[in-house]
């Protein structure tokens, strides 16, 4: 399941710049990997990055799908159609582009297809 965090559901006055630290620490200690929006998919899209808009991901697909209750762990051994499995593998994506030494990028417009995991 994929939640959305946003810092202003939970105090209105809460601004990123108080916890980027904590995600930055995430990142540091090998555990999350953060996947930073772009504008605009075009190259080099690291020049229209947005710091404080990312997705974090595990950086460990394995131990991410461990955590899974049983019955979602069956799903994907069993690749059920019917299962929505577009989060767990972003995440493994996510972790392999890193791995090869990619920094992946998301992008998404209101108007436009979403363009996810673009590791240039």
């Amino acid at each position: 399941m994929v939640e959305k965090f946003v810092f202003t559901m939970l105090d209105k006055e809460l601004k990123f710049d108080r916890y980027e630290n904590s995600f930055l620490w995430l990142k540091d200690a090998g555990v999350a990997l953060p996947v930073y929006k772009v504008e605009a998919p075009v190259i080099p899209l690291k020049a229209s990055k947005s710091s404080n808009v990312f997705r974090l991901f595990s950086n460990d697909t394995g131990l991410l799908t461990s955590a899974y209750p049983a019955e979602t762990k069956l799903e994907l051994i069993n690749k059920n159609s019917e299962v929505n499995n577009g989060a767990h593998f972003e995440n493994a994506v996510a972790q392999q582009l890193t791995a090869n030494g990619l920094e992946p990028y998301f992008c998404k417009k209101k108007n436009m297809v979403e363009l996810d995991m673009e590791g240039l």
